[in-house]
């Protein structure tokens, strides 16, 4: 089965949201005030925000309406268009030991970014703490709610280019991104500054998860690395851009692994051309539609569309159309 879905926009404490806006040709619905700038596909995770929780946020739905999670199940992976407007506050989420202990998860939030067209031509990520920084320094820092970004590494980001984040790094999307955020089914984080740059208060719960003010920084890894050292283990320039994947008569491919088992076994991403074939390791998969139009597994599809790909193990395209495929 190959079936398109809804939009299923997600309530988040910064501004952002009109890239998905234009990307799918569908608008959020933000009367209530409160900023939408995720798009949650095929999700069958619940959003957590700290207050004024709405019963089966996050979770996404056919286009028919239907449930994902009562169609297909749990999906082991969480696949979300993500469009910044102002930066987000610096976070970070629990390894897999770490939410097992503190949580009660068996999963926890690794996590990786594939930036699409539109994001700014000035637009950068936080990832990282340099070298020296200890728990002690970083308490210290939030207590005083100063210093804090100065403690992790500042990497620019354009179209094309592949962030990894492990869970317990802490990290900040800065804003004028728009992205996939591909990770673990979950919503767990911990969060160190108590308002966004705009100015939108963080609620308490929110900012700990519920585990309180201690334990909160005990999601953190506390492993300091050069710029250097960060950019060359977790970021990955231009990845799946046709300029890389060009033969000597400037012919390219039409399917490139933009993440694969050299960094992760939790999950996998792939940019996938007309005429190109890929064999899944999942029986459920998310694919998004990032340019073109065309058939994707024998489903017309155009750009902006969101699909979900259950009981097959092959994802097969055709006509002018490219799509990024997560499993």
């Amino acid at each position: 089965m190959v079936a398109k879905l809804q939009a299923n926009r997600v309530r988040r404490t910064y501004l952002g949201g009109g890239r998905i806006d234009a990307f799918t040709g569908t608008g959020a619905d933000v009367s209530d005030g409160v900023p939408r700038p995720e798009d949650w596909m095929a999700s069958t995770t619940t959003a957590f925000n700290g207050t004024s929780e709405i019963a089966g946020e996050g979770l996404g739905r056919l286009e028919d309406g239907r449930l994902v999670k009562d169609v297909v199940g749990t999906l082991p992976i969480l696949v979300k268009l993500l469009d910044s407007d102002e930066r987000l506050v610096i976070q970070a989420h629990p390894t897999v030991p770490c939410a097992k202990r503190l949580f009660n998860s068996p999963v926890g939030k690794t996590e990786c970014w594939y930036f699409l067209p539109g994001t700014a031509p000035d637009a950068c990520v936080y990832l990282g703490f340099k070298p020296g920084v200890t728990r002690e320094a970083w308490e210290k820092a939030f207590d005083g709610q100063r210093g804090l970004l100065e403690m992790l590494h500042r990497i620019p980001v354009a179209a094309g280019d592949f962030v990894f984040v492990d869970g317990g790094m802490p990290h900040a999307i800065g804003g004028g991104c728009f992205m996939i955020e591909l990770q673990e089914p979950s919503d767990l984080m911990v969060v160190a500054e108590r308002a966004t740059p705009s100015g939108r208060r963080i609620p308490d719960a929110k900012m700990h998860c519920g585990v309180g003010w201690e334990k909160m920084f005990d999601v953190y890894e506390y492993e300091g690395r050069t710029f250097d050292e960060t950019c060359a283990r977790y970021v990955r320039r231009a990845a799946g851009t046709a300029s890389l994947h060009a033969d000597a008569q400037g012919r390219v491919s039409p399917v490139t692994q933009i993440l694969g088992p050299e960094l992760t076994d939790k999950f996998a991403m792939w940019r996938v051309m007309g005429g190109g074939r890929i064999v899944l390791p999942r029986d459920r998969s998310v694919a998004v539609v990032t340019d073109g139009s065309g058939i994707a597994n024998g489903l017309p599809a155009t750009i902006g569309d969101r699909l979900l790909v259950a009981g097959e193990r092959t994802m097969s395209v055709e006509g002018n159309v490219t799509l990024v495929v997560c499993s």
